[in-house]
């Protein structure tokens, strides 16, 4: 009977900085995911060491930092193998480029191992397999933005699925994860928001249409920050479906990440809406244009989400003071954040800046909820244990309990980050 080890580098009680090993006992395993998470000071976290010689491979689920940020510090002396999408893999490229640029003198990688990184990658679509070693790896669409892929995991007749970031809901951008029906022995999944549930995406959809419309008709301006990845191209779409009454300016690496969901059009459900909106918007470059696009009532979509820095904090700074603007948070605002602050206490102490205009925040989340992940385990087959990551403990524990009476699932296990998990 083989024995497999599951080792947490990182999302370990914490959510973020994803790093997995999932292996046979005595062999080289296979990393999944390898992301930063930042702390107090806004200095990269990042997981466990692993060195590259160790590893029979690398599987990077999407392209957010917190769980690609680290994978090119394993490319800087050698050249292991790399496993994704490849639009996850032209996303990371994008956003690693913009971390280098940002952090670099913190980073133990340069822009050479991030090119050396995406020249060698080898990118594969959903439901194909790949073998490594003694493992068959086959990518499964998690739902959480275009490209992203949970990873199923075989080696001595034992399944792993690891879910990475995971949604169940459609959206214009994408549609719900494909895990419906998956056999599987050791489930590893995400609780972000495990212990609680997301407001209907329609009637968010709708609120957000009115309020922006509201704004607009009265002669104001809506700021919204927006991640740079998925959640910028979704609002784009929603907006371009629902006319405002006025002009959408896009600014920052948002148009970016759209040209090349634009160029992988299969991984995006609404491809011809976002084409569109791509078209007909207005792209900000430069200064002149950045200016211009506060004189108008109209909607400006900027990153960054949560307004630590990027295009959208010079236009929350010339916006704020005035009633007639408003300002709608779309992402999750971290403790620490400008945004996080601005919810709490309509200030920006930083600048003394009160908020004057309309200030709203809502919940286009891309994380599944906790009904979502009690579905989810439902859906799978053979299954014997879950293992929760990528979630704070509390968080987790209620998770726990729920999984527990209302799915029937008896192991259940919460691992710190280092722990290694012995299955046989």
């Amino acid at each position: 009977m083989a024995t497999i080890e599951i080792t947490v580098l990182g999302s370990g009680r914490e959510v973020g900085r994803a790093a997995l090993l999932v292996g046979r006992r005595g062999g080289k395993p296979v990393l999944l995911d390898y992301g930063v998470n930042f702390d107090e000071d806004d200095l990269p976290v990042f997981p466990g060491h692993v060195r590259p010689r160790d590893i029979e491979a690398i599987g990077v689920t999407h392209s957010h930092l917190d769980h690609v940020g680290a994978v090119p510090a394993l490319f800087v002396s050698t050249v292991p193998r790399l496993i994704a999408t490849p639009v996850t893999v032209e996303v990371s490229r994008l956003l690693l480029y913009d971390f280098i640029k940002l952090n670099g003198p913190n980073l133990p990688f340069d822009n050479y191992a991030v090119d050396t990184m995406v020249k060698t990658a080898e990118r594969h679509d959903y439901g194909e397999t790949v073998r490594a070693g003694p493992y068959s790896i086959t990518l499964l669409d998690s739902g959480h933005i275009p490209g992203s892929s949970a990873f199923l995991v075989e080696v001595d007749g034992h399944r792993v699925l690891y879910t990475g970031d995971l949604n169940n809901i459609e959206t214009r951008l994408v549609g719900p994860h494909k895990l419906r029906g998956v056999k599987v022995d050791t489930l590893v999944i995400e609780s972000t928001y495990g212990d609680s549930n997301h407001p209907p995406r329609k009637a968010t959809e709708e609120r957000f249409v009115k309020a922006v419309k509201e704004v607009v008709e009265a002669g104001g301006t809506v700021l919204v920050p927006a991640f740079s990845v998925s959640r910028g191209q979704e609002l784009m779409m929603l907006l371009h479906e629902n006319d405002c009454g006025g002009p959408v300016y896009i600014d920052g690496m948002i148009r970016e990440v759209a040209l090349i969901y634009h160029n992988y059009s299969e991984y995006i459900r609404r491809h011809d809406l976002l084409d569109s909106a791509v078209k007909d918007y207005v792209i900000v470059n430069g200064w002149r244009d950045r200016r211009k696009a506060t004189r108008k009532p109209g909607v400006i979509i900027a990153s960054a989400g949560m307004l630590k820095g990027g295009p959208s904090l010079y236009y929350f700074k010339k916006m704020a003071g005035d009633e007639k603007n408003g300002v709608f948070l779309v992402s999750y605002q971290a403790p620490g954040t400008p945004g996080r602050e601005i919810l709490e206490t309509g200030r920006y102490a930083e600048e003394d800046i009160e908020v004057k205009a309309r200030l709203e925040w809502f919940d286009f989340s891309s994380h599944i909820d906790m009904n979502g992940i009690l579905e989810t385990v439902r859906g799978l087959e053979g299954l014997k244990r879950v293992i929760l990551v990528h979630g704070e403990y509390n968080v987790q524990k209620h998770l726990a309990e729920r999984l527990r009476d209302d799915v029937g699932v008896e192991e259940i296990v919460i691992p710190e980050n280092g722990e290694t998990l012995v299955f046989q």
